[in-house]
């Protein structure tokens, strides 16, 4: 590879604008969990920062995570997650995924609902809860 690729392709890398654009629902997903196993907060954080709309409501995000931090005291620590579902809507413009997400005492279901205007996914919706048995329904 010549040196002028090699720079251009480290711009690519390094510039974290370069990809947002591109960013697909599963690598929102993914990052989200990569940074929940460590930090739950900054996952929720994360999530939110998604949707330049939804990153004001301070309040409501400060809200879930109060909620989530208080259910981990009860039910451990992360083991790992599975995708139990993934539906599109709208010509793909809508796509809600479902995820079990594994702790030492019980299982959390957590909902992401993501949506594209245009060319970039932001989050639109997201939950978690516990009432996994209306999966095997």
């Amino acid at each position: 590879m010549n040196m002028i690729m090699k720079l251009v392709l480290l711009a690519f890398i390094s510039n974290p604008f370069a990809t947002s654009a591109q960013e697909n629902t599963q690598v929102i997903v993914e990052k989200f969990f990569n940074t929940y196993q460590s930090d739950p907060s900054a996952a929720i954080d994360y999530i939110f920062s998604t949707n330049e709309w939804m990153r004001d409501s301070k309040e409501q995000i400060e809200n879930v995570k109060t909620q989530l931090n208080s259910t981990l005291k009860i039910i451990g620590s992360y083991k790992g997650n599975n995708t139990i579902s993934t539906k599109k809507i709208a010509n793909e413009h809508l796509i809600k995924v479902v995820v079990l997400v594994r702790h030492e005492r019980q299982p959390l279901r957590f909902n992401f609902t993501l949506y594209k205007a245009d060319d970039k996914w932001a989050i639109y919706n997201f939950s978690f809860d516990d009432s996994l048995d209306e999966e095997f329904d």
